[in-house]
């Protein structure tokens, strides 16, 4: 009988019947303020933690930073949900993430910004089109 649970145990509980939960703790998990304060100073997890990585900026080596997807706010009117939100609904996880990380140059961004965009000074002699009749 060293299986079975005692009498009055409920299913599913597994925990001490006897300590009561303390206001502020889980009761399924910490049972004292020690193991809380425990819990909660173990450092966060990153991906060069589960993998060979090489390059990564730290919003990919800390995916867990990434806030405001679908999950993580209010729920959205299903009227107006499309596949993009469906796809968008999780946040990143640690196997999402890229492991390397190829930054493209700024050569174009940084010359498109001292010359300034194009602009066409030509003059306009056609008519519009219109568009039905």
């Amino acid at each position: 009988m060293s299986g079975e649970k005692p009498q009055g145990a409920v299913k599913g509980q597994d925990h001490d019947p006897k300590v009561k939960p303390q206001p502020g703790f889980c009761s399924a998990t910490c049972t004292d303020e020690k193991a809380g304060k425990a819990e909660i100073a173990k450092p966060d997890l990153k991906t060069s933690d589960l993998f060979i990585t090489c390059n990564l900026p730290k919003r990919f080596e800390h995916p867990h930073w990434f806030n405001g997807y679908g999950c993580q706010v209010s729920k959205q009117h299903p009227f107006y949900r499309t596949s993009a939100s469906e796809y968008g609904w999780y946040p990143p996880g640690y196997y999402s993430v890229p492991k390397v990380f190829f930054p493209a140059g700024q050569r174009f961004t940084n010359a498109l910004s001292a010359a300034g965009m194009y602009r066409n000074y030509s003059l306009n002699t056609g008519m519009d089109q219109v568009g039905y009749q």
